[in-house]
C-alpha cells in the first residue's frame, strides 16, 4: 500500500485541516479481517493514511454497536475501550512500534525490540502525538447502541523515539493496523491484514504488510 504526501510544507497543519484533507484526497481502505472465529462481530472501520514532511496523518471511521471510553489518562489500557491501532516496523525487522488510541484520544506508544522488554513512550512523546476526535476527550462508561466516531491523528516523526525516522519518497515500512475492544459487551479484534494465530495477538510482526512512502 501507498502512504500518499499531502500538505506539503506546513508544519503542524491545524487537525481539522488534517482531517478534511485526508477526506478529500485519499482513499480509504478497511479494516476487516476477523481472524478468530469465537470473536466474530465486525463493526465497520475505515483508515486514510497520508504524509508530509514532518509528520504522519490517520483518520480512522468507525461505527459499532456501543462504544466505551473508560481510560481516563494516556498510557493507559485503551485496548479495553473502544479503540484502533498502528503497528509499524521501521526497518523491515521484526523490532516495531505500537500505537493505540481510544475513541476520546487516550493513547499508548510502545516500543519492542526482539530478545528485550517492550518500553513505553514517556509523557513529553505521547503529547507530541495531536488527536481530534469527533467524540471530544473526556472519558465516559460504555454506551449501547450504533454510534459512528472519527478520530484523527498527526504522528510527529521524532515520536518514533528509538530510530531516526524521516521517510521520504520510495522508503519502505512495514506494519498492520487494527480495531479492537476488550472490555466492549461484544469484544472485537479486527484487522487490516490476516493474523494466523489461535488466539486474539496484534503483537505479531510476521504479519505485517509493506506500506511504501509516494
Amino acid at each position: 500500500m501507498t502512504i500518499a504526501k499531502v500538505l506539503e510544507k506546513i508544519e503542524m497543519p491545524d487537525l481539522e485541516l488534517v482531517s478534511q484533507t485526508l477526506d478529500w484526497e485519499i482513499s480509504s481502505f478497511k479494516i476487516e479481517q476477523v481472524n478468530w472465529e469465537a470473536f466474530p462481530y465486525k463493526p465497520r472501520v475505515t483508515l486514510r493514511i497520508g504524509y508530509n514532511e514532518k509528520e504522519l496523518f490517520l483518520k480512522y471511521k468507525v461505527r459499532e454497536q456501543s462504544v466505551r471510553a473508560a481510560v481516563a489518562e494516556n498510557d493507559g489500557n485503551v485496548w479495553e475501550d473502544s479503540c484502533v491501532e498502528m503497528f509499524v516496523s521501521l526497518q523491515g525487522s521484526m523490532d516495531y512500534y505500537n500505537l493505540e488510541l481510544s475513541c476520546i484520544g487516550k493513547r499508548l506508544l510502545g516500543y519492542h525490540k526482539v530478545g528485550e522488554e517492550a518500553v513505553r513512550a514517556d509523557k513529553s512523546v505521547l503529547s507530541s502525538i495531536r488527536v481530534l476526535s469527533s467524540l471530544g476527550n473526556k472519558p465516559f462508561p460504555e454506551k449501547h447502541g450504533e454510534t459512528e466516531w472519527n478520530i484523527t491523528v498527526a504522528i510527529p516523526f521524532k515520536a518514533f523515539w528509538k530510530d531516526r525516522f524521516a521517510p521520504v519518497s520510495g522508503d519502505k515500512i512495514t506494519g498492520n493496523f487494527y480495531k479492537c475492544g476488550d472490555k466492549l459487551t461484544v469484544p472485537h479484534f479486527l484487522s487490516w491484514k490476516k493474523i494466523d494465530f489461535e488466539k486474539p495477538n496484534f503483537h505479531l510482526p510476521q504479519f505485517f504488510s509493506e506500506l511504501e512512502f509516494e
